[in-house]
């Protein structure tokens, strides 16, 4: 599936915005813009295609470099703590090389000490051993820094990098390099003539096939962004704060994603201070579960100790 998408965007950003100009385009006799506005349109694709290749170096190589960096961290300063595994689901099993996806759920003390839940998935590469059965216990590491991800890992978690995978990356990126400077080189040694950069325009592919894959970035970026709230939630939830609430309001937004209504909670708790709060919290919920959202009484709640207008609900993620 993420070939599939990552072809059809190569698609559209590259041979489409060609086919187009060329299915379009005249010979070029005369300037298409002043000197000026050539230059603005240089301008303005130099800053697209820095963005989009600075966007690509950094989530195919910086972020992964500071993931396993930070993993490093977590194993040599991570505050260890004792989980048990109260659920477990195979994903998918490999025959071949006798791996098993799974998932797993873990209930541990956070960095407050309060008990929370929070699911796994990872690789289990030695099956046979039911290392990870209901019941057992495992231990894990948590994340001193909250403001970086991973929260928290396995005990023992080894990170190395897929060799085959980094050099997909730098081949990636070198394509991606090489084409917009062949980009450049190939239209202005056949359309320049003396007239310099006057003979771009907005649909040139110069430009057009970079907005395109600006336009396929700020998507991924909205659909990334969605998550992000859940990243929030999630750092909450291990260095957050418990306190018990009183529901004041439970309603639904009118947002349904994937047919799924949003609700709002609307809740009055009181932090370790003694101070009290009103807030609102937001969740997506499943259209079956709907009926068993609790409207009234208490409920319990996790909240920033820094800013504890910001809250989750533990049972409802």
């Amino acid at each position: 599936m993420i070939i599939f998408w990552a072809l059809y965007m190569l698609f559209f950003c590259i041979p489409f915005p060609i086919f187009i100009y060329t299915l379009n385009s005249e010979t070029l006799l005369e300037p298409r813009n002043s000197l000026t506005a050539g230059y603005i349109y240089l301008g303005f694709s130099v800053l697209v295609w820095l963005y989009v290749i600075i966007f690509f170096i950094n989530n195919l190589f910086v972020k992964t470099f500071k993931a396993k960096s930070t993993i490093n961290n977590i194993l040599k300063n991570g505050t260890p703590r004792e989980a048990k595994i109260i659920n477990y689901q195979l994903i998918k099993y490999n025959a071949k090389s006798n791996v098993n996806a799974i998932q797993i759920k873990l209930s541990f003390q956070n960095l407050r000490n309060i008990m929370i839940e929070h699911e796994l998935f990872f690789h289990d590469i030695k099956p046979q051993e039911k290392r990870f059965d209901v019941g057992k216990t495992v231990k894990v590491l948590l994340n001193p820094n909250t403001s970086e991800e991973p929260y928290f890992i396995l005990s023992g978690q080894q990170t190395k990098f897929n060799p085959v995978g980094m050099v997909l990356r730098i081949l990636f990126v070198v394509f991606m390099i090489a084409y917009v400077i062949g980009l450049y080189y190939y239209f202005y040694t056949t359309e320049s003539f003396d007239f310099g950069w006057r003979f771009l325009t907005f649909m040139h592919p110069i430009i057009f096939s970079g907005v395109m894959f600006l336009l396929t970035i700020l998507v991924y970026q909205m659909i990334v962004g969605k998550f992000l709230k859940k990243t929030k939630e999630e750092k909450i939830l291990f260095a957050g704060r418990n306190a018990e609430a009183e529901i004041i309001s439970v309603s639904q937004t009118g947002l349904t994603v994937n047919n799924q209504p949003q609700i709002i909670f609307q809740v009055s708790f009181k932090d370790f201070k003694g101070k009290e709060y009103i807030t609102v919290f937001k969740k997506i919920v499943n259209l079956l579960d709907l009926a068993s959202v609790p409207r009234q009484g208490k409920i319990e709640i996790m909240y920033d100790e820094n800013n504890p207008s910001k809250i989750t609900i533990p049972r409802m993620n």
